[in-house]
């Protein structure tokens, strides 16, 4: 049985917020690297949590 995904991840969303967290931490912290790694992951992570519903055919 194979199950049909509905969604699909939201990257602009989730890579437009995952980018504003990790820059956030690069300038708290200032250790650039950390902050663009984490905004990678934050990025990657949020698209995923908010998701894009897909219109059904009609």
């Amino acid at each position: 049985m194979t199950k049909t995904q509905s969604t699909s991840p939201n990257w602009t969303l989730g890579l437009s917020l995952g980018l504003a967290v990790g820059m956030g931490f690069a300038a708290v912290l200032t250790d650039l690297l950390l902050g663009v790694a984490l905004s990678a992951c934050f990025g990657v992570a949020l698209a995923y949590v908010l998701p894009l519903a897909r219109r059904a055919a009609e």
